[in-house]
């Protein structure tokens, strides 16, 4: 098993919803990424990092709560990296006081979180002896086959599920759960949404956004919504919406009909 410093420690700082999203995107895009803490400010951010050693190896934060906080830049240690998310559309020649390296936008793209992280190991020599070993749940042989069976856990106990238990899986903080069909109950399963895609029949599951990968058997009404997205009434009692991103419909309208 990795132990924790084998990862690449990231502190996140944003207001919880949106950092507990991004913690799961730094995930989803590096695996050598490992989220320590999720702070709502920077001046929580401040006092954490004056009281802790070691220090993360790399800062992701909320340019805009900077505005909050104006003696960030000059209260916060230059010595350590950090990535500014923002929904402005332009660098600011302030960020660069610090040891600024990537500006991406709010709720980026795998794709795009994980060219920053590319360019932080490649930049700091100490990431690039970060390399975790390789998780024991999943084989080289087995990590693109079909899978047939899942092994779950609930509480203390482990159960098996194959795809026909299965109404979608879900990915929520860094997490990834089966939910059963029928049932509607979630079990924890070690695999990662990006792992899973490979691994499941294509023309029974699809993955509609970025947190679900639905089977086809579950979905019962759907109906257009807000944005040109759709959202899909599941053939099980499930409170939380469940939205195709407007990036997946046009896919997802031929998958369903195939």
């Amino acid at each position: 098993m990795a132990t924790e410093n084998t990862f690449i420690q990231c502190l996140v700082v944003h207001k919880a919803e949106e950092g507990y999203k991004l913690s799961h995107q730094i995930h989803q895009a590096c695996a050598e990424a490992k989220t320590i803490e999720v702070l709502p400010s920077w001046e929580d951010a401040i006092q954490y990092l004056n009281n802790r050693e070691p220090k993360p190896d790399l800062i992701l934060g909320s340019y805009e709560l900077t505005e909050l906080h104006p003696s960030t830049f000059d209260r916060l240690d230059k010595k350590i990296p950090v990535v500014f998310t923002s929904s402005k559309p332009f660098v600011t020649e302030k960020a660069f006081w610090l040891n600024c390296i990537d500006f991406v936008p709010d709720n980026p793209h795998e794709d795009r979180l994980k060219r920053t992280f590319d360019k932080y190991k490649l930049l700091h020599s100490k990431a690039s002896a970060k390399q975790p070993m390789p998780a024991p749940s999943i084989s080289p042989e087995e990590k693109n086959a079909q899978k047939s069976r899942f092994l779950v856990k609930s509480g203390d106990h482990l159960f098996q599920k194959t795809p026909e238990d299965v109404a979608f899986f879900l990915a929520d903080k860094g997490q990834t759960f089966l939910v059963e069909m029928g049932s509607g109950e979630l079990y924890q399963i070690s695999h990662k949404l990006l792992d899973l895609e490979n691994q499941l029949d294509s023309k029974q599951f699809f993955r509609i956004n970025r947190s679900v990968i639905i089977n086809v058997k579950a979905i019962g009404a759907i109906k257009k919504h807000v944005n040109n997205r759709l959202k899909i009434t599941p053939k099980i009692d499930y409170q939380e919406e469940i939205i195709v991103s407007r990036e997946k419909v046009s896919k997802f309208k031929k998958w369903v009909n195939q």
